[in-house]
């Protein structure tokens, strides 16, 4: 049975284009592992008279992946790696099951030892459910 993990974007300014792009960034480098779907949530029904059957949101990828959770390392670090070039800074939680991870501005040794707990409790299916930083 494969799983999902949600990677939510939060941002100080208000530039919904910026962080559209940056969020499409974002999308295209996770499609680079072999993952079986990146794709936005949907934020419910379009308002009555627009063309869109939904709306998506903006600021959150849906990230499917195999069962095993191999790729869940490889995509931490590809969101690492987006989040240091991204244009102006962004906090990112991750969340798979009950287990979730919000990273912001933090040491690198800080985010290593969150993110390898993080790690080890989704994988585990138990343990802590919540690490933050920042």
């Amino acid at each position: 049975m494969a799983e999902q993990l949600r990677i939510e974007v939060q941002r100080s300014d208000e530039d919904i284009e910026s962080l559209t792009r940056e969020v499409d960034t974002l999308r295209r480098d996770l499609l680079e592992l072999d993952v079986d779907k990146v794709e936005r949530p949907e934020a419910g029904p379009a308002p009555p008279g627009s063309r869109a059957g939904s709306l998506e949101l903006a600021n959150e990828l849906l990230v499917t992946l195999p069962a095993a959770l191999t790729l869940l390392k490889e995509v931490v670090t590809v969101v690492g790696n987006w989040r240091s070039r991204a244009s102006s800074p962004s906090g990112v939680t991750l969340k798979i099951g009950d287990h979730r991870l919000s990273l912001t501005d933090m040491d690198d040794a800080e985010q290593r030892r969150l993110i390898d707990a993080w790690l080890r409790a989704a994988s585990a299916g138990n343990g802590t459910p919540e690490v933050k930083g920042g």
